[in-house]
């Protein structure tokens, strides 16, 4: 077999996800960051400080809930359960527009993640193994239940439409 026979294709979403809108409100311990989108032929974008609790979380960094979208929540679990941490933005993903997060351990999440959920037309959803975007890789849809070699080995992440 040649190299290039190995090479996976591109995972292609065949779900679509619900368009969310802040606030956020759980019983669950998580935290919150609001991102902003990643500009063309960047790879990194801004993001706020985690705001962290139980029950309604409705502003981070004095900026309300009310006007973004819920992006990604990801879990310390697979199929989507313990909720860890909880992605906005200010516009749906689209064609123009995707998220993402270079280096987990800004966010105290390095080596946590087992599954996630897009919102909010962000389709695709793909996680790397070391920070930057780079190293092993598995992308999903929007109800991603398990990240398998990577469980517990994800240092960055994105999602786009």
């Amino acid at each position: 077999m040649r190299p290039e026979e190995l090479e996976r294709p591109a995972y292609e979403p065949t779900e679509t996800s619900p368009i969310v809108g802040g606030p956020s409100d759980s019983p669950e311990y998580r935290c919150v960051v609001v991102l902003e989108p990643i500009q063309e032929g960047e790879n990194f974008s801004g993001a706020s400080e985690p705001v962290c609790g139980r029950g309604l979380i409705d502003s981070v960094d004095g900026v309300s809930l009310e006007a973004l979208y819920l992006i990604a929540e990801f879990y310390d679990d697979t199929d989507c359960q313990t909720s860890l941490i909880e992605y906005y933005g200010a516009e749906p993903c689209s064609p123009t527009v995707s998220y993402g997060r270079a280096d987990l351990r800004e966010d105290g999440l390095d080596n946590r993640f087992a599954s996630a959920e897009g919102f909010s037309s962000c389709d695709l959803i793909t996680v790397y193994d070391w920070s930057s975007y780079t190293g092993p890789n598995y992308s999903c849809g929007p109800n991603c239940s398990s990240f398998h070699a990577l469980n517990d080995a994800v240092s960055s992440w994105k999602v786009a439409d």
